[in-house]
């Protein structure tokens, strides 16, 4: 079972529930998954955008869920093939138009499209108990962020049944050789803020379905720029 199978799960629950006992909606309106991200904007010679590169590190609690069929070997490690297969199977479900791999990039208020996700890593700290994977997201045509057109990216679980939020350290980086003099700034919204001033309409069941966007309030905005050709 992948995370996003959880989520669809998790969220009829909570809906349910919601609609059969009064004022408990707000106790399913925040993540039960954590998610640590890094995410990398490559870019062609000509300073097109090409591709997003996303790796995510799961929280303890999900990392033992994911592992949780395939045997260790002598050494407390988990088969390579094993910890592929869960990436493959995240991705298989993250392709859903449902989900569009949690990542969303607009230029001039257009959404950009991404083509199949490329799988290029999992893997298992023994140490720290987390599983880790990482994909690529080509961009289905490539795009130029200029100055007065530039790309916002958000990357979110739009149910927030998951928190996906960016280390720390070095939490965006380009690459490539287009990616000269390009820039990248974050937004990170003020989660207190949000939670303060959102109406309570925010907690009724129906927003937690996938699309209806409450996850979008608390997702960190990336904005590309590059120079002028």
């Amino acid at each position: 079972m992948s995370f996003t199978t959880l989520i669809k799960a998790r969220v009829f629950q909570c809906a349910l529930f919601a609609c059969l006992i009064v004022g408990t909606a707000p106790a399913c309106a925040h993540p039960h998954v954590f998610i640590d991200m890094h995410a990398d904007f490559g870019f062609t010679q000509d300073h097109k955008l090409s591709t997003l590169t996303i790796k995510w590190e799961f929280d303890e609690f999900y990392s033992a869920f994911a592992v949780q069929d395939f045997k260790k070997d002598a050494n407390g490690n988990y088969k390579q093939a094993d910890l592929d297969s869960v990436l493959k199977d995240n991705l298989d479900n993250l392709k859903d138009p449902e989900w569009h791999y949690f990542a969303t990039l607009k230029q001039s208020g257009k959404t950009l499209t991404f083509g199949a996700a490329k799988p290029l890593s999992a893997s298992y700290d023994k140490k720290s108990g987390r599983f880790a994977i990482s994909f690529s997201l080509p961009l289905t045509t490539p795009v130029i962020p200029g100055a007065a057109d530039p790309v916002l990216a958000q990357i979110y679980d739009p149910t927030f049944y998951i928190s996906i939020d960016f280390v720390k350290d070095a939490p965006v980086t380009l690459s490539g050789a287009g990616a000269t003099d390009c820039t990248k700034d974050l937004k990170i919204p003020d989660a207190e803020k949000i939670w303060s001033k959102l109406p309570p309409s925010a907690f009724s069941g129906g927003d937690f379905n996938a699309g209806a966007g409450f996850g979008a309030n608390f997702a960190t905005t990336v904005t590309l720029s590059c120079p002028a050709q």
